[in-house]
């Protein structure tokens, strides 16, 4: 190993053999002589794996590198996400061009032909970025032109929303089988994501403690799912109190069930994306509306926690949030709201004084 004169370690390794026989070397740099030795040791991994590494290298090439060796251990959504952002801009644009020939430019160009697309250039920005820092590790290239990309201006999020009055009234009149009605029951009344309350299964649910724990969640995977164990985040894991509204829709769906699992298909199986669709459909169709999600009954619970007084650690907890932060920002919005009701209220009060 050699120190050069900028301070920097240097290290020349063999890599493989170039056509004519002769060894195929590369240099590796570092600030320390252990970072050295680690960037050393990988390429030298890869080089076993049969990985091609220089300076020549494609976008593509390295693309299909990059995703089978970083990505591998990633989650079934993020390596989707990821893989389909490779498939749909950097390869097909990219792919039969030198790595180190992309600029900043380049990648600019499609960010600014796709600014419609907010959220894509977000992950394609994301995806871009990981790629060029994987490859400065490996001193394929040394600059990481996504560092100057201008991502377009965020779109204005729309203001999520709890159910309106007339809708949670709408609900209790609604005439639904038994599985549709404990599906929604069970999302208006725990706050549930819907992942965790589709992964539900029996012994979840105790009524001596008054609690269903939550502890997994339904992954969809195009038409076939799978349960993961440990949800969204640590604090995912939880338990929910049985609120009195669901006690005996809950009964009710327990003893028409057999299996421990209690959200399956016809034939046993776990939900589909399909069954799920065709569950949650039933329900808007004969609530007349397209609007109500999932996440309208999460985030209707959470403003229930607020009007009955619930604290906000307290709230985070049941919710699930990873940082209070989240349930705080419900809850100033909530406080805001009513503020403004209050002094919408107290003005008609006093408009009508003497």
């Amino acid at each position: 190993m050699k120190k050069r004169s900028d301070g920097r370690y240097q290290l020349s390794i063999m890599v493989g053999y170039n056509d004519n026989g002769t060894p195929k070397r590369k240099v590796v740099y570092g600030a320390t002589q252990k970072e050295v030795n680690e960037k050393a040791n990988t390429l030298r991994m890869q080089s076993s794996m049969g990985l091609r590494l220089d300076n020549n290298i494609t976008v593509g090439e390295w693309a299909d590198t990059w995703f089978d060796s970083y990505k591998s251990g990633v989650g079934y959504n993020s390596r989707r996400m990821y893989r389909g952002i490779l498939d749909k801009y950097i390869i097909p644009t990219f792919g039969l061009r030198k790595l180190k020939d992309i600029k900043t430019a380049h990648l600019q160009k499609i960010v600014n032909d796709n600014a419609d697309k907010p959220r894509a250039m977000e992950q394609f920005k994301l995806t871009t970025s990981q790629l060029f820092k994987q490859a400065i590790a490996n001193d394929i290239v040394f600059k990481n032109p996504t560092d100057g990309v201008i991502l377009p201006k965020a779109q204005k999020k729309q203001t999520k929303r709890a159910l309106t009055a007339d809708e949670t009234k709408h609900i209790a009149l609604l005439k639904l089988d038994l599985k549709t009605k404990f599906l929604v029951y069970l999302l208006m009344y725990t706050g549930m994501r819907k992942g965790e309350a589709l992964a539900l299964s029996r012994s979840d649910v105790d009524f001596d403690s008054g609690e269903i724990t939550v502890n997994k969640s339904l992954l969809f995977m195009k038409n076939k799912s799978e349960i993961k164990m440990n949800p969204k985040t640590e604090a995912g894991t939880r338990t929910i109190p049985i609120l009195e509204p669901l006690k005996p829709i809950l009964r009710d769906y327990l003893a028409s069930v057999k299996s421990e699992q209690l959200f399956t298909t016809k034939g046993g199986e776990l939900f589909t994306v399909t069954a799920y669709r065709r569950i949650w459909e039933k329900f808007t169709r004969t609530m007349e509306t397209k609007e109500i999600t999932a996440h309208i009954f999460r985030h209707n619970f959470a403003t229930t926690l607020y009007y009955a007084g619930v604290d906000v650690k307290t709230a985070q907890a049941i919710l699930g949030h990873k940082s209070v932060t989240v349930t705080l920002g419900i809850y100033t919005h909530l406080d805001s709201k009513k503020k403004t009701e209050a002094a919408a209220k107290l003005n008609e009060y006093v408009s009508t004084l003497d």
